[in-house]
C-alpha cells in the first residue's frame, strides 16, 4: 500500500473505498508510532521514520473468518512472529488473536475501536 498505492482497479470494488481510506489513516497512525518509538528509544523523533526509512513500505492484509460453530475444530494461521517492523491490527468483535504467555497460548480479547500494535522482528533487528 505504500510508498506507491495500488491502482484502484486492483482493489475489489466492494471494499475499494474503505481500503483506500483505511490505508491513508493507518499510514498516519504508523508514522506517529514510529515517532513515539524513536523518542522512547532516546532518539530524535524522526529517526526511525526518516533517518532509517522505516515508513517506506506498508502492506495491508485483510482476513475474514466467518463465525465457526465448532472453533475447537478450526485451523487458523500457525504460530508465527510478525516479520515486519510493526503490525497494527484492528480486531472485530469475534476475536481470535492469541499470544504466548509463560509458555501457553492466551486469547487476546478484542477491544472494539482499539488497535493492537505488535513489535515485529525487523524492529528487534534494527534496534
Amino acid at each position: 500500500m505504500a510508498p506507491e498505492p495500488l491502482e484502484p482497479e486492483q482493489i475489489p470494488a466492494c471494499i475499494r473505498e474503505n481500503v483506500q481510506e483505511f490505508s491513508e489513516e493507518i499510514s498516519k497512525v504508523g508514522g506517529l508510532m514510529l515517532e513515539l518509538l524513536s523518542e522512547a528509544l532516546g532518539l530524535a523523533a524522526n529517526h526511525l521514520k526518516e533517518e532509517m526509512g522505516c515508513a517506506e513500505g506498508m502492506g495491508l492484509a485483510c482476513n475474514y473468518y466467518p463465525h465457526c460453530p465448532q472453533p475447537e475444530l478450526a485451523l487458523g494461521i500457525t504460530h508465527h512472529t510478525d516479520i515486519g517492523f510493526i503490525t497494527i491490527l484492528s480486531q472485530d468483535h469475534v476475536g481470535g488473536l492469541q499470544v504466548v504467555h509463560r509458555g501457553h497460548w492466551v486469547n487476546v480479547p478484542p477491544v472494539l475501536e482499539a488497535l493492537v500494535v505488535n513489535m515485529g522482528d525487523m524492529l528487534q533487528v534494527h534496534v
